[in-house]
């Protein structure tokens, strides 16, 4: 019943955004080469379908891509951290600097280095999920229940069982919520980074949108960005309430 109820607010305040956008266009008597009604930005979207999608999918792949490499090396990473206390006064103000710098200024730097193509982006993707991801399965980690902790001593748990079967467990809703926050991000990475010498992506296609005036397709794209975004957003939160049934430490 909740969820219906949930369904419904968010129904609502999506029609009355909508209906809001459409009025201001109507009563303003806004061009659309300025800001175009919700309705020709969904039959751009219609027509245009074919184009966005190609567009959407390359960005897709690369988002996925991203994080999926970022997740193995903040794995990697949060573990070296928590086994090594003394990595962590040399690689944690590293890794704050990483996140203080935006990913996408170091596009041109990394285009030098790499060339043209995915594996540019790929990185910028990378380095923006890699710190949300590390720093909240470390956190995981280190907030494993102590009952958990000491009934394996009392098994007598060997090391490796201990941080395979009880503390990685622990510290899985706490990589899934990292990458969450990665997956909101790195879709407005790729697009900052698509403005830099690209030849395809939403980001491109935005790019090339603004220089015609294509204002609805332009609307379109955006659209499809944020609807990736939530679909990123959803998948997570499916894969976290369907194979995690414990709750997160704390």
């Amino acid at each position: 019943m909740n969820l219906v109820f949930d369904m419904l607010k968010r129904i609502i305040t999506a029609i009355t955004l909508v209906s809001l956008w459409h009025g201001i266009v109507k009563l303003g008597d806004i061009p659309a080469y300025i800001l175009p009604t919700p309705w020709q930005v969904l039959n751009t979207l219609y027509t245009q379908r074919s184009l966005i999608l190609w567009h959407g999918g390359l960005t897709l792949s690369q988002i996925l891509a991203g994080l999926l490499i970022s997740s193995f090396l903040g794995v990697v990473t949060a573990c070296a951290l928590d086994k090594y206390q003394h990595l962590q006064a040399c690689l944690q103000p590293l890794l704050v600097i990483l996140q203080a710098i935006p990913a996408f200024i170091l596009m041109p730097l990394l285009m030098i280095w790499f060339g043209f193509g995915l594996l540019p982006k790929m990185i910028v993707v990378c380095l923006s999920a890699f710190f949300p991801i590390t720093l909240c399965f470390l956190d995981g980690l280190k907030r494993t229940p102590v009952e958990w902790i000491e009934l394996a001593d009392t098994m007598q748990a060997k090391p490796f069982h201990l941080q395979h079967l009880i503390r990685w467990p622990a510290a899985l809703p706490g990589l899934l919520s990292g990458l969450r926050l990665a997956a909101i991000h790195a879709p407005l990475t790729v697009l900052a980074a698509d403005w830099n010498g690209a030849s395809h992506g939403l980001g491109y296609l935005i790019m090339v949108c603004h220089g015609r005036l294509q204002i609805d397709l332009m609307f379109a794209c955006l659209l499809c960005t944020v609807l990736l975004t939530l679909f990123l957003n959803g998948g997570i939160r499916w894969l976290q309430s369907r194979f995690i049934f414990w709750p997160a430490s704390s």
